[in-house]
């Protein structure tokens, strides 16, 4: 049996997908923020210790910059979700986003954490 959707059936699914896209990009942001952050604390070495603490501060920001755009991400999802579906966000399609911030947070925390040993 063939499936008819109406306009606004497929108006909340092209929503849905920009919203998709949007936190890929959000994503794909903090990522960047997370590897010059990891990159300045592994890559730059300075003779002097002020520099080298100066570059483990720029390091330390740029990470935390990255992790709060990945916070920003979900919520900004999870908001649109709930706004096109009256009854709640999808729930298959935000827990995989959930999961999928959860594991960038902890991955770039024990990341940082190891490049500062």
């Amino acid at each position: 049996m063939q499936e008819h959707w109406g306009r606004d059936e497929l108006a909340s699914e092209r929503t849905l997908l920009a919203a998709q896209r949007t936190f890929s990009a959000w994503i794909r942001t903090g990522l960047a923020g997370v590897g010059g952050g990891l990159a300045v604390a592994r890559v730059l070495i300075f003779k002097s210790y002020e520099h080298q603490v100066v570059a483990h501060v720029i390091s330390a920001l740029l990470v935390i910059w990255g992790a709060s755009i990945f916070i920003y991400a979900i919520i900004d999802y999870r908001r649109t979700c709930a706004r096109l579906m009256q009854e709640g966000p999808s729930k298959n399609s935000l827990r995989a986003m959930l999961l999928m911030t959860a594991v960038l947070l902890i991955v770039a925390a024990l990341v940082f954490w190891l490049t500062l040993q």
